[in-house]
């Protein structure tokens, strides 16, 4: 009987070990604890003539042509459109830093990346300085983005932006 007992436990050990697999899975973040990740540790202010250079897009002609032709990389940058008629340059030589340009080649905002795993903070500042929202990208394909008040200002899911309410207000286009 003893026999029969332990060759029976044996079996069930065995059997476990040969059925077991390893479980994968990602936080899930809610928007009351992505908003508190996107904001702990950030400037509400830089300084901003570090980036004079870049207050007018300086390939304004070649950009926008791009654009309009639906070619999103150069050999030493990005662009992304946005459906807001805006668009957004990362230079291959520091991606850690996004000029965003209104369709006259004026700079409007300057995204700085906090850190490079996720989940990835970004922050954004207007030209004067001063910070305009977070982001908090917890995956390839979903981020959050609060305002300076702390409001959900857009979550995107891969190129939709949806507002605090679900309904889709913005898309973006690239090929990256």
């Amino acid at each position: 009987m003893q026999k029969f007992i332990f060759f029976f436990c044996f079996c069930l050990l065995i059997q476990s070990q040969v059925c077991a697999y390893t479980l994968k899975a990602g936080v899930v973040y809610t928007i009351e604890m992505a908003r508190i990740e996107a904001f702990d540790d950030v400037p509400l202010k830089i300084n901003i003539d570090k980036y004079k250079n870049y207050l007018i897009d300086p390939n304004y002609s070649k950009n926008i042509s791009a654009i309009k032709i639906n070619k999103y990389k150069f050999r030493n940058r990005y662009l992304t459109y946005f459906s807001n008629n805006q668009y957004g340059v990362t230079y291959k030589n520091n991606t850690k830093i996004g000029f965003y340009y209104d369709m006259n080649g004026k700079l409007c905002d300057i995204s700085l990346l906090m850190n490079e795993k996720y989940p990835i903070k970004i922050v954004k500042y207007d030209i004067l300085g001063n910070l305009v929202s977070t982001s908090l990208a917890i995956s390839h394909d979903e981020s959050f983005v609060f305002d300076l008040n702390k409001r959900l200002i857009s979550h995107w899911i891969g190129n939709n932006c949806y507002n605090e309410q679900g309904e889709l207000v913005k898309r973006r286009y690239n090929n990256k």
